[in-house]
């Protein structure tokens, strides 16, 4: 059996086990086989892009409406709205909701080209036992840990993110492969469609995909033609989009239109005149979130730890709490053993793809919003890193002594269980600041009568 039919059937059973999952008395948002909040705005979309329009329906985005003149606006990127035209034909687009569906299939091409990407790095390194522990483990946390399990919630602002990151992934499928076997034309162009697709979807994504193939291609530039030709009709696009929405080719989101800043929360359109959307100020507040998540603890005057830094910098940060050291121990270990070896052997194209794919990670430490979900933009720059770890420590001769395949195992066992109960947890996290419920009820009366229930009220 081909190394493809096997990432294949890998990936199918990932989403039987999703369909396994939800059936468990785990909530009914647990899973993407549910109808979900807002899910057909990207219908609504989807309609007006046909009709030539760029506005959509007030109430398809109740609370995530902004309004420029006498037009209701989403910022959201058009390309979930593109994955619903071909519902047109079939009269249900204005009625079918396939957010869900629309995140499972996300997520397993995620998979499917983490699982390709791992099958290159196999392949290339020299048979050993390193090699197969390394690949059964890591093949492992991405069919049943990390990203793969924690976000199974059905969303358009997961999915978004879900197809956000499915795209970077085939992106870094492509370019380990690059740099692996060299870099060809049509390989180029491949990542090309995917750093434009993304662009499309999440602005932050395809920044960091664009600017990874740019400095790439500046040291390929005899093959840049036709990637740059790519690159370029996607941007031409999102311009005529942007425009189209604000009046601006270079304007993705005017948050001083937003509908909730105005009406309910006034005191946003302050901060962000302040520190703007994104301030090198929040890394500290970003590196807690998102790794160190002390920010948590309640202090004995009722309230959040760091509450004065949050209400001065951030918007929001959202439930649930959580931490890559936690969900993802493998795959920090073995970035950090890419990025380690890069300091001794450093390479230009390995260089350019990584700096490129930091930007992401970077944005969402400074963001004046911190969500759950924004934690995939991270995975793109570890996973790659993961990967070239993987390749450093094939190189080596020996086998791995008991303590080591110990660690791999610990590292996989805890990354799958708490990608589990993340997953669990998600699913009844209210979105909207953490601070209103926690404060209020604590964390026990924040979350128990929610999981007892199965829903986020």
């Amino acid at each position: 059996m081909t190394s493809r039919r096997i990432a294949l059937l890998a990936t199918a059973g990932l989403a039987i086990w999703w369909y396994v999952l939800e059936r468990l008395p785990m909530g009914e948002h647990l899973g993407f086989f549910h109808l979900a909040p807002l899910g057909l705005g990207f219908n609504s979309m989807a309609a007006h892009l046909l009709a030539g329009r760029f506005d959509v329906d007030l109430d398809a985005f109740i609370g995530e409406a902004f309004f420029v003149g006498d037009r209701t606006i989403s910022y959201f990127g058009i390309f979930c709205a593109l994955l619903r035209l071909p519902l047109a034909p079939f009269g249900v687009l204005a009625t079918l909701d396939i957010t869900g569906p629309s995140c499972l299939l996300a997520v397993c091409l995620g998979a499917w080209f983490q699982l390709r990407a791992l099958q290159t790095v196999y392949a290339t390194c020299p048979e050993s036992a390193r090699r197969d522990w390394l690949t059964v483990a890591f093949a492992v946390c991405i069919l049943l840990g990390g990203q793969q399990i924690q976000f199974t919630r059905a969303s358009i602002y997961q999915e978004v993110v879900c197809w956000g990151n499915a795209l970077a992934m085939g992106f870094v499928w492509l370019a380990v492969s690059g740099l692996l076997r060299g870099f060809g034309k049509r390989t180029l162009t491949g990542m090309a469609v995917f750093a434009g697709l993304a662009l499309l979807d999440r602005v932050s994504f395809g920044i960091g995909l664009y600017a990874a193939l740019g400095g790439l291609l500046l040291l390929r530039w005899r093959l840049m033609l036709w990637p740059s030709v790519v690159l370029a009709l996607f941007i031409a696009a999102t311009a005529v989009v942007n425009y189209g929405r604000w009046g601006d080719p270079l304007v993705f989101a005017d948050f001083t239109k937003y509908a909730l800043n105005q009406d309910q929360t006034p005191d946003r359109l302050v901060r962000l005149a302040e520190f703007g959307t994104f301030n090198w100020r929040r890394i500290g507040l970003g590196l807690n979130y998102y790794f160190v998540p002390v920010w948590m603890w309640i202090r004995s005057d009722g309230h959040l730890l760091l509450a004065e830094a949050r209400a001065r910098l951030v918007d929001v940060m959202e439930l649930p709490p959580g931490s890559f050291l936690l969900s993802d121990p493998l795959l920090l270990g073995m970035a950090a053993m890419g990025l380690t070896g890069l300091r001794r052997k450093p390479a230009l194209p390995t260089l350019a793809l990584l700096a490129g794919l930091s930007i992401p990670p970077i944005l969402m430490l400074t963001a004046i919003s911190m969500a759950y979900r924004y934690r995939e933009e991270f995975y793109p720059f570890l996973v790659l890193a993961a990967l070239l770890g993987i390749q450093r420590l094939c190189a080596g001769g020996t086998a791995f002594g008991r303590g080591t395949r110990s660690a791999i195992v610990a590292a996989v066992v805890v990354s799958v269980l708490v990608s589990h109960a993340l997953a669990a947890i998600y699913a009844v996290s209210p979105f909207g600041d953490a601070e209103q419920y926690v404060e209020a009820d604590g964390w026990i009366g924040t979350y128990l009568p929610r999981l007892r229930a199965g829903h986020d009220w």
